[in-house]
């Protein structure tokens, strides 16, 4: 008798544990990314139908949350063999990055405690290694994001601005798929933005240039920068309505003054080519946004002659608006032992980056107070 009472207490326990399974699942609520009154996107992204295109390197998803819940992102790749990485950060803090599978829909889990009330997804991986595309989120306790800051900061360059080659902690140099070390969380550029309380965008390509890249001529980063999608498509525009920087700061140079791969013909570095090209891009920016400052980087990744040439370059660009009434301020980094993959800068070197530049930043956007 006692053994029969005791089944059935089993059973009803049971069915009771399923029915607040079932409640659960029911107050859980799936959201498009795409809901501004809930999320707030940065970087260059796109919308299509309810999900949202993550473009660039550093684009990401910004919400709050409370309580302890588990949420659930449905996130896929546009290229069926390649992957992406979504970077998790809560309350400021860097949790660690989810590894998103191609053009098949992923169901990530992330827990949450009561104590994560500010949840960012971050874009890994950058345009060039293909679209990180996120279909949905699903959560219990969603809510709005704050107001993003009013400081707006686009940054221009090549792997460095990327993170290419910084992260090791999964993958060692050489080990994977070459952009297994990307981390654009950990930046220079998204270090300094975050420290600056900015909202910012990443327009870079690892391996591009000004007026030529580290292999072939182009395009080059100044071609391809007017599309949304940081390739040869110019079906869809990039322009300030899209964003609109108070400052712009520049990184080319380190691929212009390469010596290339060795496999295709490579000319001798032009001076003339790389100014000329320099100045329009610049002007351009100047012409297309609401004239913001810009800034203009010299390369941690050269040194020598070759750092001197960048120098000589970089200074005549400086002088040919200077000429214009147009102040460009220039920054020359303090010299970073770049320990990452392909002498590149790890992730300690990315924030040794950002301590030397943060404070330059800073005075130019103090003084347009």
């Amino acid at each position: 008798m006692k053994k029969t009472v005791l089944m059935a207490a089993v059973v009803a326990c049971s069915l009771w544990s399923c029915k607040e399974t079932s409640k659960t699942e029911e107050s859980a609520k799936l959201y498009s990314p795409n809901n501004t009154n809930i999320f707030a996107i940065s970087g260059r992204t796109d919308a299509r139908d309810s999900a949202l295109v993550m473009i660039s390197p550093a684009s990401r998803i910004t919400f709050k949350h409370k309580g302890q819940d588990t949420i659930t992102v449905y996130a896929k790749t546009d290229l069926k063999d390649e992957h992406a990485f979504l970077g998790l950060v809560t309350n400021k803090e860097y949790k660690k990055r989810l590894r998103i599978e191609g053009d098949t829909v992923n169901t990530i889990q992330i827990p949450l405690s009561e104590t994560d009330t500010l949840v960012e997804l971050y874009k890994l991986t950058e345009a060039s290694t293909g679209n990180l595309v996120v279909n949905g989120i699903k959560g219990k306790n969603v809510e709005k994001a704050p107001t993003k800051p009013s400081i707006k900061i686009e940054f221009v360059g090549n792997s460095i601005t990327s993170g290419f080659g910084n992260d090791t902690t999964a993958y060692a140099c050489g080990e994977g798929s070459w952009y297994d070390s990307h981390n654009a969380y950990y930046s220079y550029a998204t270090i300094s933005a975050n420290r600056l309380d900015a909202d910012f965008v990443l327009s870079s390509i690892s391996g591009w240039g000004m007026y030529r890249n580290w292999d072939v001529p182009g395009p080059t980063v100044p071609d391809v920068y007017d599309n949304l999608y940081l390739n040869t498509d110019s079906t869809k525009a990039y322009t300030a309505k899209n964003f609109n920087p108070d400052l712009v700061s520049i990184n080319l140079g380190t691929n212009d003054l390469s010596e290339g791969d060795g496999k295709h013909e490579r000319l001798p570095f032009s001076k003339k080519d790389y100014v000329d090209a320099y100045v329009k891009f610049v002007q351009h920016i100047i012409d297309t946004r609401d004239n913001p400052e810009i800034a203009i980087l010299d390369s941690p990744m050269v040194s020598g002659e070759r750092q001197e040439i960048l120098h000589e370059c970089l200074n005549n660009v400086v002088d040919h608006f200077k000429k214009q009434d147009k102040k460009i301020y220039f920054f020359d980094f303090e010299t970073i032992p770049e320990t990452g993959c392909g002498a590149h800068p790890s992730i300690e070197e990315d924030k040794m980056m950002a301590d030397q530049i943060v404070p330059f930043y800073k005075e130019i956007l103090d003084s347009k107070k």
